[in-house]
């Protein structure tokens, strides 16, 4: 069973499109996958749980799902894939039996992988059409950056079958787990599939495209929303790419400023780590918390134990209120929100590569998904989501922070 059962026992209010108050728990669930519709386009996510055993473990939920989209795939169909870094064989096992089978498989891979003697790499360059990102002393494709890395983790598919064995098309995949050990099956991860919507399939492969070839942009300005260039706007979710210019906007922030945060706005945060490099999603949590909104946020440790976030940071969140769980191995990235946008409430999903870092922003290659919003009784993705932070959360293996106690070890 995955999580607490005792927390997860509470049924969601029933909600109209102006609800005055948000639901006190989730729909009971103890599934590691979750199944929605999202903007009229059926939608799974996945979740890995290190823990869910009670103990220390691996948990090969998403990577597995990730081989069975590829697997599923029929010959003439095209695969592209965005992969940060791999220890795990079993997809790239699968990407070169699929390219033997007659599919057509482009994958991009951050440029430190090339070095690596792993049976998997070894396997991705067996791949016909394969590239390393490097740029410079960089590991990217697009960033010019000697810092930059290569981040996203992004599938598409243009065939293939969704868990239930119906055939699809038009199929998006992206999250926060990478193809490794340590940070795939061995720690909190999320990873959402999208069938059928073509217009993010086809912004997401302009995303891969624009890799491949290696575009580069004057003072690594990829994302220009002036321009049109590194967003892809779509009916199940947008997608916003790094890198951008320092000092311009904030993908995150620009994003949750959809929301009108009051005493109804519940917001939870599941983050690797934290720095002070993204002031401005400091500042946006904080005006949130101050209009009212409850806000909860679980991260990650470091090598040393205690928590992965900057002590400045943790001063100024924990200072307005906010709650902060430590919990070792969470390498999520998301948000889920419940707020008001425009006139009425609604249930959303963020999600992505992207850390709450200066390199997120401005360094690397990173996709930031904003999933369309659920609204009313049913709202299984926010769901899944809200269940998944509370395994982490709420952990007897991790530890509640305090102004006192930092680094919260």
């Amino acid at each position: 069973m995955r999580g607490n059962f005792m927390l997860r026992a509470g049924l969601a209010v029933a909600l109209s499109a102006i609800a005055l108050t948000p639901p006190a728990a989730a729909v009971a669930t103890t599934s590691d996958t979750v199944q929605a519709t999202i903007g009229g386009y059926p939608v799974w996510a996945h979740f890995n749980d290190p823990y869910a055993s009670g103990a220390k473990g691996a948990d090969n939920t998403i990577h597995l799902e990730l081989e069975r989209l590829i697997n599923n795939a029929p010959a003439g169909s095209t695969i592209r894939g965005t992969i940060h870094s791999l220890s795990v064989d079993g997809p790239a096992n699968a990407l070169k039996a699929a390219q033997d089978r007659g599919v057509n498989v482009s994958i991009v891979i951050d440029g430190k992988n090339e070095a690596s003697t792993d049976s998997g790499v070894a396997k991705l360059k067996e791949l016909t059409n394969h590239k390393f990102c490097t740029y410079g002393t960089g590991r990217a494709c697009i960033s010019t950056s000697a810092d930059g890395d290569m981040h996203t983790k992004m599938f598409t598919f243009s065939a293939t079958k969704d868990p239930n064995g119906v055939d699809r098309t038009n199929v998006s995949w992206f999250g926060s787990a990478n193809l490794t050990y340590t940070t795939g099956p061995n720690s909190f991860n999320n990873t959402i599939t999208v069938y059928g919507d073509t217009a993010l399939m086809n912004g997401l492969n302009t995303n891969f495209t624009d890799m491949w070839n290696r575009k580069h942009y004057t003072g690594n300005d990829y994302y220009d929303a002036a321009s049109g260039r590194g967003y892809y706007q779509a009916t199940a979710a947008d997608a916003y790419a790094s890198p951008e210019a320092p000092g311009q906007t904030d993908t995150i922030v620009t994003r949750l400023n959809d929301a009108t945060p009051d005493a109804n706005c519940q917001m939870r945060i599941g983050m690797a780590f934290i720095t002070a490099g993204r002031p401005g999603i400091t500042s946006l949590v904080k005006r949130f918390a101050a209009a009212g909104c409850r806000i909860w946020i679980v991260a990650g440790s470091t090598e040393a134990g205690g928590i992965n976030v900057t002590e400045s940071v943790y001063d100024d969140l924990i200072g307005a209120g906010v709650k902060i769980h430590r919990m070792s191995d969470v390498h999520d990235k998301f948000f889920a929100v419940y707020a008001k946008y425009g006139s009425a409430y609604e249930y959303r999903v963020y999600t992505g590569s992207q850390n709450w870092s200066q390199d997120a922003l401005s360094e690397n290659e990173e996709i930031f998904v904003k999933m369309a919003p659920e609204s009313g009784t049913t709202h299984p993705l926010y769901n899944g989501f809200y269940n998944h932070f509370n395994d982490a959360y709420n952990s007897t293996f991790g530890t509640a922070c305090t102004a006192s106690n930092y680094p919260c070890a």
